[in-house]
């Protein structure tokens, strides 16, 4: 459950792309990179809606700058692998979609950040690590259950409920959505609706996000200088 919504927070989907601007105002131009004000539109909007944060035009344009440089250095140092990122952008937004070439660039920038958040999520994203980020909430109230959901028992809460964290872990791992837990000696069904699940996942994302950053981050630097 956990990973499918995490690869949706991942995905930035771009179907309604209109046309460059070939006029559009030149607002960078240096080392072969020219950025125009529509390129600069572009990134801020689609940094927005995946990060929920408004950007400047600086810090937009020198991330624009490091965006174009890492897929630079991937066309002449790693085809293959961006190759297979171009493959899977295709393959999701179809071909008949077009999208402009700054566009895509950003996408695929985005694309080679999310191979650093599977990693960390496949291989080193751990029990307590989900400890930490549920003891982060300030409460942790969820509807339990004696018949599979069908009817609320009550509500309650599990902030610091060591089995329920063990317990949504496993389930992560195997892709699970039932979760069994003994309260009072009686054992309920711990019923997680839509909203409580997307609030536990983006937290889950956010989390992996800043775990991954300095690797990330070294990673675009070396292929900058490549």
């Amino acid at each position: 459950m956990v990973y499918r919504i995490i690869y949706k927070f991942l995905i930035i989907f771009i179907f309604f792309i209109f046309e460059t601007n070939l006029l559009a105002n030149v607002v960078y131009n240096k080392d072969n990179i020219i950025i125009s004000e529509l390129d600069l539109n572009y990134y801020k909007q689609i940094h927005y809606e995946k990060f929920n944060e408004k950007i400047n035009n600086p810090k937009a344009i020198k991330n624009l700058v490091k965006i174009k440089k890492l897929i630079n250095s991937l066309k002449k140092n790693n085809p293959n692998f961006l190759k297979k990122i171009d493959n899977d952008i295709e393959n999701e937004i179809g071909k008949e979609n077009s999208i402009s070439k700054i566009v895509l660039d950003i996408i695929r920038y985005f694309r080679v950040r999310n191979e650093f958040v599977y990693d960390y999520y496949n291989n080193f994203f751990k029990s307590n690590d989900l400890n930490y980020i549920f003891s982060s909430f300030d409460t942790l109230e969820l509807p339990i259950s004696k018949n599979n959901c069908l009817t609320i028992t009550k509500i309650v809460n599990l902030k610091d409920n060591t089995e329920f964290y063990n317990i949504f872990f496993e389930n992560m791992k195997k892709e699970k959505k039932i979760y069994e837990l003994v309260i009072d000696n009686s054992k309920y069904n711990v019923c997680i609706n839509e909203i409580n699940a997307k609030i536990i996942e983006k937290e889950i994302f956010n989390y992996i996000e800043l775990k991954i950053q300095k690797d990330f981050e070294r990673y675009v630097y070396k292929n900058q200088n490549r």
